[in-house]
């Protein structure tokens, strides 16, 4: 990121479905430290239930965390984006304990009946090829690599179950929910663009294109606007074998932000 992000319209931002903060009532039990006042500015000013110090995530993690709310219409210059991914890094990375007062998580998964054994190097070898011989990464991002176009993957497994990425990968919904909804247009020049909606309003639109690209349309200066409420990702049923399945969701399962599989 390193532009200076301003958005004018929020009233029809969908939820952030990654990460939900909620500060008020709880600024003061923030710790301490350069970032402070920036996340609370940046980050609470939207947001009502505080999911942040039940979250462990390394500093990539938070980096495409704090993205993904910029994509979603957070204010604020490289230099607060940067500080902000420093305090969350240092206060809630990777390995840190939680606080005792802090609030519990709303966005938690159910504990599972039976804990999945670890990944062996070689399951995650042959997950990574099954995510790029499928192409996974043309709609979807996992850490730095892939596309702001379709849902995050790299924390998929802390608000999924394998139950869940399962019936999404064999059967995924027709329609997709409004925060992933994409877009496409044609300026009056001709050029066709195309990318994920942020935000629209009677008079313009804003997306984010498949390289993290944040763009503003006056809807009088435009040719076309058409919103897609379908979802393109095709069902792997067929496409993928049994046990190759299997090891996919696993290693999907265990994609929480931190403390990945490498």
């Amino acid at each position: 990121m390193n532009r200076r992000y301003i958005w004018k319209s929020f009233a029809n931002l969908g939820p952030i479905l990654s990460l939900t903060f909620v500060l008020a009532g709880h600024a003061q039990s923030l710790p301490q430290g350069p970032g402070r006042d920036a996340f609370r500015r940046i980050c609470s000013s939207c947001h009502s239930v505080s999911v942040v110090t039940s979250h462990r995530l390394s500093h990539s993690g938070w980096q495409n965390t704090v993205a993904n709310m910029v994509s979603r219409g957070a204010q604020g210059t490289q230099d607060e984006l940067d500080e902000i991914v420093s305090y969350l890094t240092a206060n809630f990375g990777a390995g840190s304990t939680t606080p005792e007062n802090a609030p519990p998580s709303e966005t938690s998964v159910p504990a599972q009946t039976q804990q999945a054994p670890p990944l062996a190097p070689s399951q995650i070898t042959r997950a990574k090829e099954l995510i790029e011989a499928n192409n996974c990464l043309s709609c979807h991002r996992i850490d730095d690599h892939g596309s702001y176009v379709g849902p995050y993957l790299g924390d998929v497994g802390a608000h999924r179950t394998a139950q869940q990425i399962r019936a999404s990968l064999v059967s995924p919904s027709h329609e997709v929910l409004p925060e992933n909804r994409s877009v496409r247009l044609v300026t009056q020049d001709g050029a066709r663009v195309a990318g994920r909606i942020l935000n629209q309003d009677g008079f313009s639109v804003q997306l984010i294109d498949a390289s993290g690209h944040l763009m503003s349309y006056e809807k009088a200066n435009l040719r076309e606007l058409s919103i897609v409420t379908t979802n393109p990702m095709p069902s792997y049923a067929d496409k993928i074998a049994g046990q190759d399945l299997s090891i996919l969701v696993h290693y999907l399962e265990s994609m929480k932000g931190a403390g990945q599989p490498q």
